[in-house]
């Protein structure tokens, strides 16, 4: 895979797991906003691997990307790869 294809298929991988989050936060919405918070940051924290979650922080945080709300609050409670 050359340099350009391997950006793309990243971008792409990016996306996905945006539009994932997005998914997951949805199914959450009627939920009381600190509950739905909480099962969607545990949600993705019990079922996505870390690259997953790291791959999704890093797409989080591109400026000017528009993210629902609760996505954003539960940004703050995925884990982060262990450092070390």
């Amino acid at each position: 895979m050359n340099q350009d294809n391997h950006a793309f298929a990243h971008d792409d991988n990016q996306a996905k797991l945006l539009r994932m989050a997005r998914e997951i936060a949805d199914f959450f919405q009627a939920y009381p906003h600190d509950q739905a918070v909480d099962s969607i940051a545990g949600h993705i924290n019990k079922f996505w691997t870390p690259k997953m979650r790291e791959d999704f922080l890093a797409a989080a945080a591109e400026p000017g990307l528009s993210l629902p709300p609760l996505v954003r609050a539960a940004r703050e409670k995925i884990k982060r790869r262990a450092t070390g």
